[in-house]
């Protein structure tokens, strides 16, 4: 088993100095395709996790897993200079959190209604960032239909089962409830989006187009 380790972990330095050390014959148009591969599939992961929240744990995993190898991959393949790298890694957070947070308030400000609810379940976890609880609520919408919430507005300490709130729903279910009212629409969304990737293409474009000069 050492064995088997230490050869994996030998060889994934070596794959990845294969990697930067390839010379594409279009370096510029080899980079562009780059950044936008890696701008579509965040896009894609950010959408699925959009629309799967809660319902499909292993799914939730392979999308954070996929957008992870993304992230971190990206910039050790390209190889930017500091200051393209740290363009390129906002690019890529922005893609990540702006994507499944932004699809589902736009969604809602399309055709979210506020709709009363019923507590019937609440999760306390904790924040894997910056400590703390983190409480999720379980809640019944008056035609039947159970779906998640999560907030200070309506998820508390002192929320109990039972509760009362008010909460903006999808009545095609497409995606979680939300405490707050929404703030952004489709036309916000879709602007980030497309800001982050072009700057992600030019980027990933330059670096390529001077770092590996075909012979």
């Amino acid at each position: 088993m050492t064995n088997a380790r230490t050869r994996v972990g030998n060889a994934v330095p070596r794959v990845v100095r294969s990697v930067q050390g390839w010379t594409p014959h279009r370096p510029r148009l080899a980079g562009a395709a780059m950044g936008l591969g890696a701008a579509t599939v965040l896009v894609g992961c950010g959408l699925a996790n959009a629309v799967t929240a809660h319902g499909r744990l292993p799914v939730q995993v392979s999308l954070v897993v996929v957008s992870a190898a993304v992230v971190l991959g990206l910039p050790v393949v390209v190889a930017p200079p500091e200051k393209r790298m740290l363009a390129m890694v906002l690019c890529l957070v922005v893609l990540v959190i702006a994507v499944p947070a932004g699809f589902r308030d736009a969604v809602l400000s399309v055709r979210g209604e506020r709709t009363p609810a019923t507590v019937t379940g609440i999760t306390r976890s904790e924040k894997p960032l910056t400590g703390g609880d983190r409480y999720e609520c379980t809640i019944r919408l008056p035609d039947g239909r159970e779906t998640f919430v999560d907030g200070k507005e309506v998820c508390t300490t002192s929320t109990r089962v039972g509760d009362r709130v008010r909460v903006y729903t999808d009545p095609h279910d497409l995606v979680t409830a939300k405490a707050k009212a929404p703030t952004i629409t489709f036309p916000v969304l879709g602007t980030v989006v497309a800001v982050a990737t072009l700057l992600l293409v030019v980027v990933t474009s330059r670096s390529v187009g001077r770092g590996r000069r075909a012979p």
